[in-house]
């Protein structure tokens, strides 16, 4: 079977590792959009259709919990995978709770697994909704 080709917003104020990650799906043949602030990604997940959101958690202003409470407030049911330099239980349970899917730590995670982790968190999310259309 074939691997879908999926549209991955990535959200992280960090151009060098913004880079790195746009790079790294690009190898995978993922399409990327990718902004620097919390404030942009919320503009452009009011515009646009994303697989997967890669949402750093620790930004300056709007942050990318932030992020995710609006996704959660709107209903929005893109997969997310959060992003933090601190790898910490806390901070991946506060995530979860506002439905995230999973966690990458940056400088700890092996960069050449992302994307098949955003490949994993979004067949999980398929199957999930496949699940409830089944029992409703």
């Amino acid at each position: 079977m074939e691997e879908p080709m999926l549209h991955v917003l990535i959200v992280d104020d960090e151009p060098t590792y913004r880079l790195v990650l746009t790079q790294t799906l690009k190898t995978y043949k993922y399409t990327t959009e990718a902004c620097e602030t919390g404030d942009a990604a919320i503009d452009l997940l009011k515009k646009n259709k994303y697989d997967v959101v890669l949402l750093d958690y620790k930004m300056p202003g709007t942050s990318g919990l932030n992020v995710l409470q609006w996704m959660y407030g709107m209903k929005i049911e893109t997969p997310v995978i959060i992003i933090t330099g601190h790898g910490s239980e806390e901070i991946a349970l506060e995530a979860w709770k506002w439905g995230a899917k999973d966690y990458f730590v940056k400088g700890k995670s092996d960069m050449s697994q992302l994307p098949a982790l955003v490949l994993r968190v979004y067949k999980q999310v398929i199957s999930e909704r496949q699940h409830r259309s089944e029992r409703d």
